[in-house]
C-alpha cells in the first residue's frame, strides 16, 4: 500500500500557522514583562517617595524644609527633596508641595521631578505674630456674621416671649401634664365651686328668726 505524504503548500500553510501563533504568544509575553517592570518602577517610585515625604514630616524647621537634603534609597541609589511651605487662612496650617528627584540605578543620573502637594498642620512652623493676626481676622469676621461679641455679651439678638400652654407637673391624677380645662360659667366661688357648678345647701327653717 502506498502512503500519501504532505504537499508543499501543506508545509507552507502549516509553517505560516506556527510562526503566527509564535509570534503571538511572543508578543504577549513581551506585555507581561513590560507590566511587571512598569508595575514594580511604579512601586519603587512610590516607595522613594513616600521615604522623601517622612524626610519632610521629620524636619522641624521651616528653612530647612525649603533648603531640602538627601536621602538614601534602596540599591545604593539617592534622592534629592525639598519643600515649598505657603499659609492658609487657618492658624498653624501649611500648603506643602514636596519635590524630589531620584537616581534610577546606582550611581545614575537623577530622573525627572515628581511633585506632591498636601496640607499639614505644624505649630513649629508659625510665627507668633501672623499666628495672632488670623486669630483676629477670624474673630473679626465671627463678629460680623453673628453680630455680638460672646466674651462681651453685647448681643443685639432679643428673644421673643414663647406662646403655648402652661405646663403643670405630672401627678396620679394627671401624669400627662396637661393644664386642666376651665368649666364654663360665673366666676369662681369660695372654695372652688364655680357659677355653673352646683348650688350652696339651703339655710335651714327658722334660721335668722329671733
Amino acid at each position: 500500500m502506498k502512503r500519501r505524504g504532505f504537499t508543499l503548500i501543506e508545509v507552507l500553510v502549516s509553517l505560516a500557522i506556527f510562526a503566527l501563533a509564535a509570534a503571538s504568544l511572543g508578543g504577549a509575553y513581551v506585555n507581561v514583562l513590560m507590566s511587571r517592570i512598569a508595575m514594580k518602577q511604579d512601586f519603587q517610585a512610590l516607595d522613594d517617595m513616600a521615604r522623601c515625604r517622612a524626610a519632610l514630616l521629620e524636619t522641624p524647621g521651616f528653612d530647612d524644609v525649603e533648603t531640602g537634603g538627601e536621602i538614601h534609597l534602596p540599591g545604593n541609589r539617592t534622592a534629592r527633596w525639598k519643600g515649598k511651605i505657603e499659609p492658609t487662612s487657618v492658624s498653624d496650617l501649611f500648603a506643602v508641595v514636596l519635590t524630589a528627584e531620584f537616581q534610577a540605578t546606582e550611581n545614575g543620573e537623577f530622573g525627572p521631578e515628581r511633585t506632591e502637594a498636601r496640607m499639614l498642620l505644624r505649630p513649629t512652623w508659625s510665627i507668633p505674630s501672623d499666628r495672632q493676626k488670623i486669630r483676629d481676622e477670624v474673630k473679626e469676621r465671627l463678629l460680623k456674621e453673628r453680630g455680638y461679641d460672646e466674651a462681651l455679651g453685647n448681643s443685639t439678638f432679643r428673644s421673643t416671649k414663647t406662646t403655648g400652654k402652661k405646663l403643670v407637673p405630672p401627678t396620679a391624677a394627671n401624669p400627662s401634664g396637661t393644664p386642666p380645662t376651665p368649666k364654663k360659667g360665673g366666676p369662681t366661688q369660695p372654695g372652688g365651686a364655680t357659677g355653673g357648678g352646683k348650688a350652696p345647701p339651703p339655710a335651714p327653717k327658722g334660721a335668722g328668726k329671733q
